[in-house]
């Protein structure tokens, strides 16, 4: 035990975090604090979980958005903080504090406790995490990282029913680095390799700050969100269905609004990113060639159009016969096979959505109800009003 207490002090004394140590009571063995950060008087019981707990919060704030980090070990229980995720200029340093007080003497004491909190970014909470992960457990993971891919599992069915429910003195140059980091991130989600993912992201600094004060909950929302497009626009250039790609974006997009603590802020990020690796991944793994991953998303834009063969060799300026060879070449499925499946496929989601058999059948432009059924039918093996008043909601069958 001594050696421990040994380590916690080497974690305080380099990252200038003070650092309490609770064991299962709740009670309080040790504090760790120095002269460079001030500590208010919190009570942390109603934040603390149990050691064993698979529960734990991770993260949490104060009064004033200041952040603290839990950590379990054994018996015990750490609180490292307090810190902010990003700089506080002097109007909105006042603001928070005359939302508690009015009293001149206790403003100068929180001004002093504010201006004096370490900032960590968002993203570096990751990178803590699993030292200390590894320092008492020797593991290197992530202590949610197991949950982040167990997340996307689920994720992919949320989207799909979703779908149917319808400070700025910095010692470099701060646009250049977010930058940098962006174009890494970028890059390894573009390789489609969760593994890879994996490993080089945690070599690449990820110690970005917003360059927006106020809010930090709303500013790392905002960042994830910036995130989230440029994942969304690589994935389109690339090639990718363009509607299945919004719909992913708006997902996770519509996950960040309901969310009102830091941790889950970051999750959500984390799980994205994985998520379009791993989509990234499935589609790579088809090998097909640009010329017909655009037919497909020229397919995937006029789904609630008529689509001729004609139409698409026209827009591509090939024959007919070279544009049906090439792509049931490298999908194995003829053109027409292929804009019937998605279109069944979309319909599928537009029962389910509430729109009647017919109202289906006009919204993807079919000739008329009786084509759309016999389509239907021939491709799920019941009648569109049967499907829709089924109970089974998860449709396995892979569309391209």
């Amino acid at each position: 035990m001594n050696n421990f207490y040994k380590i916690i002090k080497s974690i305080h004394v380099i990252s200038k975090l003070p650092i309490h140590v609770f064991d299962k009571k709740f009670l309080l063995k040790n504090l760790y604090v120095s002269n460079q950060v001030y500590i208010l008087p919190y009570d942390f019981k109603k934040h603390l979980t149990q050691p064993n707990s698979k529960k734990s919060p991770y993260l949490f704030s104060g009064i004033f958005d200041e952040v603290f980090l839990q950590f379990c070990f054994k018996d015990i229980i750490l609180i490292l903080g307090p810190f902010i995720t990003n700089h506080l200029d002097e109007n909105n340093i006042l603001k928070k504090i005359r939302t508690i007080t009015r009293d001149e003497n206790y403003e100068n004491h929180l001004s002093r406790y504010l201006h004096h909190l370490p900032v960590f970014p968002l993203g570096d909470i990751r990178d803590i995490l699993i030292l200390l992960n590894f320092i008492f457990n020797g593991d290197d993971e992530c202590p949610y990282s197991k949950e982040l891919h167990q997340q996307v599992s689920l994720n992919e069915i949320k989207i799909k029913n979703n779908t149917i429910n319808n400070y700025t003195n910095r010692i470099f140059n701060a646009e250049n680095y977010l930058y940098y980091y962006e174009a890494q991130l970028l890059d390894l989600v573009r390789k489609g390799d969760l593994k890879s993912l994996k490993e080089n992201l945690a070599k690449t600094s990820n110690s970005i700050i917003p360059n927006v004060s106020g809010d930090f909950i709303r500013t790392e929302k905002n960042y994830t969100i910036i995130i989230l497009e440029k994942l969304s626009s690589q994935s389109i250039q690339l090639g990718h269905d363009i509607t299945n790609i919004y719909r992913l974006r708006d997902f996770y997009i519509k996950q960040l609004e309901n969310i009102t603590e830091l941790m889950d802020v970051l999750y959500v990020r984390d799980t994205a990113i994985i998520h379009f690796t791993k989509i990234m991944h499935d589609f790579l793994s088809g090998s097909c060639s640009s010329f017909v991953k655009s037919v497909i998303q020229f397919i995937g834009l006029n789904l609630y159009s008529s689509i001729k063969i004609s139409d698409i060799a026209n827009k591509f300026f090939v024959s007919e016969s070279t544009l049906r060879s090439k792509f049931k070449k490298e999908t194995g499925l003829s053109v027409i096979e292929y804009i019937n499946k998605r279109k069944i496929n979309e319909a599928k989601l537009l029962l389910r959505s509430g729109l009647s058999p017919l109202e289906v059948s006009g919204t993807l432009d079919y000739y008329d109800y009786s084509h759309f059924y016999k389509t239907f039918k021939k491709f799920t093996g019941i009648s569109p009003k049967d499907y829709q008043f089924s109970t089974n909601l998860l449709d396995k069958e892979k569309i391209i």
